[in-house]
């Protein structure tokens, strides 16, 4: 039987609770109150229950036990007893995919001080197991972090890991083949450089939906910036901004701050350094952006994340801090920026000096944005190291400001089912005037954070106007006037679904409902319920028998659930909508009238 501890977030005034303007501290949450030297930050749903739960990894040198999170209706239940935490390492930063296409997302996680890295399957109930064999658990490294990425689009995702020490320290690049199956690339420019590596991204910088990749370097050395040609190839680029402006870097964080279509880049550099911020100009020709507050101010910042956290429709930054030598005894804070492109019309940021987020100090390592509560807004898990023993930070978003949102997760079926790659393209209008944004599914925001659900802010838009998805197989999917507000699950070849798990007690029994309105028109409601853990499916027929769509086919904890069906482009008449979970099934019908 698994062992868990739940602690409450006990909502009480007083030290309890650092308010600030748009942020407060919830520091009774078990979040808060492990401590270690932490070092990165996932957001994941790894229970498939539709809210993301909590990873944060540890590297003391000797070795420590990683962090392992349930959310419960935002209430977080550490995980014990499992493999996944209990194995004494000194870890570094981690990354998330469904590396099997099972539905069940797997995770990589790397260690340093000439350890092995490890790899953990998901069993889909709960628990993990830690997988002994293959090239990825075979090497002793120093390795800093890693990230997923399908570079050759065969639906299966591959893994970049970097390393910073070590006889060589050469990068290392996996190819999935399949079946848990991988193979190391030891030729091509990849395996040929020797590098003090940090961070990686894997990014589609010009648009080809093949995923290029881009490495931060430490000691002043520039970064590597890799073209992927397709079947496997990629060329060096060495003449951009991007592979000239050697720092002390860390963290690549790719986002589209100024809504022009292309996603952009701030580099984190430690050392008392500047960070570098650069625009892409499209075709792998970039900008970099001078006299502004984001890259003026020297520091020793550790890693940069992009979210819009007060959603008036453009990324924000936010940016920790660690680390300040000799003595690495003077305490830090972290800083946040805020873009002003909503309320000027052009690109400026402002540093945001007041509140709990840029308060509070210590050290900072990784860091992520993330909706865990699914109120609309971006909360903040902190993974903080001061003395290698310092108290991990949870932060929620209390903004409050009326500002509409969607966040999206995308699954891939002929793409890789965690739809890393997926590029989502949306248009609102907001304050009168369209506004476009674009953000893709990632294995690595920054270095050491991850996040594996889009979150768009859409200010003061009634409706997204258009929604494009751009899948890494070549497939695109458009849907119009898509309500804002939601959580919603985008299928590759598939529609959109609105999710809501609406009940989470004790359900006693399998239960489909009739749906409402019915009859209809475009829209309707599905509403069933599951008394157990079950592998459950959710199909459209029409009156012939024919399949419509699937709403669902995933893994799903019990408890009650609505989808939203949408009938917009379907004929008046009659459909069917079937339940199938553990071999049970039920059938309703449903009537469309336009």
């Amino acid at each position: 039987m698994k062992t868990i501890m739940a602690i409450l977030l006990i909502f009480i005034s007083g030290s309890s609770l650092l308010r600030s303007q748009d942020f407060i501290k919830l520091e009774q949450s078990i979040v808060s109150i492990d401590s270690g030297a932490s070092r990165g930050v996932n957001w994941i749903d790894y229970d498939n229950d539709n809210d993301l739960d909590l990873f944060i990894t540890n590297g003391r040198q000797g070795g420590e036990y990683n962090y392992l999170y349930r959310n419960d209706n935002g209430i977080f239940i550490k995980i014990e007893n499992d493999p996944i935490v209990t194995n004494f390492l000194p870890y570094d930063g981690s990354s998330w995919a469904d590396y099997d296409n099972d539905g069940n997302i797997d995770m990589c996680v790397v260690t340093w001080y000439n350890r092995v890295n490890q790899l953990y399957k998901n069993f889909g109930d709960g628990t993990f197991d830690l997988v002994m064999t293959g090239p990825i658990t075979t090497l002793n490294t120093y390795s800093e972090t890693c990230s997923w990425g399908d570079y050759d689009n065969d639906g299966f995702v591959d893994l970049f890991i970097t390393n910073s020490a070590g006889s060589g320290h050469r990068n290392l690049l996996y190819k999935n083949n399949g079946g848990g199956n991988f193979i190391r690339i030891d030729t091509g420019v990849i395996f040929s450089q020797t590098a003090f590596s940090r961070g990686v991204n894997w990014i589609d910088i010009n648009g080809d939906r093949l995923p290029d990749i881009f490495v931060c370097r430490e000691n002043n050395q520039n970064e590597f910036l890799y073209r992927n040609h397709g079947n496997g190839y990629f060329t060096e680029i060495t003449n951009s901004p991007l592979t000239t402006n050697g720092g002390e870097s860390w963290s690549g964080s790719w986002g589209d701050y100024d809504n022009d279509g292309d996603l952009d880049v701030l580099v984190t550099n430690t050392g008392n350094q500047r960070n570098f911020l650069f625009r892409n100009d499209g075709d792998f020709n970039f900008t970099k952006i001078l006299n502004d507050p984001l890259v003026d101010e020297p520091g020793y910042h550790s890693v940069g994340g992009w979210g819009d956290y007060d959603n008036d429709g453009d990324l924000d930054m936010f940016i920790s801090q660690s680390y300040k030598g000799p003595s690495f005894t003077e305490k830090l804070v972290n800083k946040l920026y805020k873009n002003k492109l909503m309320e000027t019309g052009s690109v400026s940021f402002e540093k945001i000096n007041s509140g709990v987020l840029v308060s509070d100090s210590g050290y900072t390592f990784g860091f992520a944005w993330g909706d865990f509560d699914n109120d609309g807004d971006l909360d903040l898990a902190a993974a903080n190291t001061f003395g290698e023993n310092q108290k991990n930070a949870l932060y929620r978003n209390e903004l409050n400001n009326g500002n509409k949102w969607i966040n999206i997760k995308c699954t891939g079926t002929n793409s890789n089912k965690s739809g890393i790659g997926a590029k989502v393209k949306i248009k609102a209008t907001i304050n009168g005037n369209p506004v476009y944004q674009m953000r893709e599914v990632s294995g690595q925001e920054g270095y050491c954070s991850q996040n594996q659900i889009l979150h768009f802010g859409l200010g003061n838009a009634s409706v997204i106007d258009s929604l494009k998805v751009e899948w890494p197989s070549g497939a695109d999917q458009h849907f119009t006037n898509i309500p804002v507000n939601q959580n919603i699950t985008i299928s590759e070849n598939g529609t959109v679904i609105s999710v809501n798990n609406i009940k989470t007690e004790v359900i006693n029994n399998f239960k489909l409902f009739q749906n409402y309105p019915n009859p209809f028109n475009p829209d309707t409601r599905i509403r069933f319920q599951i008394n157990k853990n079950s592998k459950v499916m959710l199909k459209i027929y029409d009156a012939l028998g024919n399949e419509v769509t699937t709403l669902l086919n995933d893994t799903t904890p019990a408890g009650e659930y609505e989808f939203d069906f949408k009938g917009k482009g379907l004929s008046s008449g009659v459909y069917f909508y079937k339940l199938t979970a553990d071999g049970i099934s039920e059938t309703k019908s449903m009537m469309l009238i336009k």
